[in-house]
């Protein structure tokens, strides 16, 4: 069994993997502090994620992540992608975790303002949205700055 804490250097958090096997890389679930952020090897799967994304558990263990919203466990956010995904070719991959107090990067909707409550979109797999009345146990941040770009993402505090 794993102990939980991945001896690995800071490039390998970004790293493409190129095999559908860990190849050592670390155990499902291992987890690594690294700039007051909080990072964990998962395996992707149902679709291809890109960076960005916002991630949702498909495993009672959290070890197993996907972008679609409604083949989640959970339906809310869990963690953002850092890299672009292909599981045919390498489904293992370290993703940010939504640590409450850490910040990070996540794609929008184009429509995300500075300081709005973000959730999951229901409408489109791996974006966020804006927490509209009801969805209150759905947020898994705050938005620090307005989403832009191509494709569209926001910087983010995590709730």
């Amino acid at each position: 069994m794993s102990s939980g804490l991945a001896l690995i250097s800071a490039g390998a958090l970004t790293d493409t993997y190129t095999s559908t096997t860990k190849i050592g890389v670390a155990e499902d679930g291992d987890v690594q502090w690294r700039n007051g952020k909080l990072y964990k090897f998962v395996k992707i799967t149902i679709q291809d994620i890109l960076v960005n994304e916002v991630l949702y558990p498909v495993s009672t263990d959290g070890v197993d992540m996907t972008t679609d919203y409604s083949a989640a466990l959970s339906v809310k956010v869990g963690a953002v992608a850092l890299g672009t995904v292909d599981i045919s070719v390498a489904p293992y991959a370290w993703v940010q975790v939504c640590q409450a107090g850490t910040y990070g990067t996540a794609r929008g909707d184009g429509a995300v303002a500075a300081g709005e409550a973000v959730i999951g979109d229901t409408a489109v797999d791996g974006e966020a949205d804006t927490m509209a009345a009801g969805e209150e146990h759905l947020v898994f941040g705050f938005a620090m700055a307005a989403d832009a770009g191509t494709p569209d993402s926001f910087a983010v505090q995590f709730a």
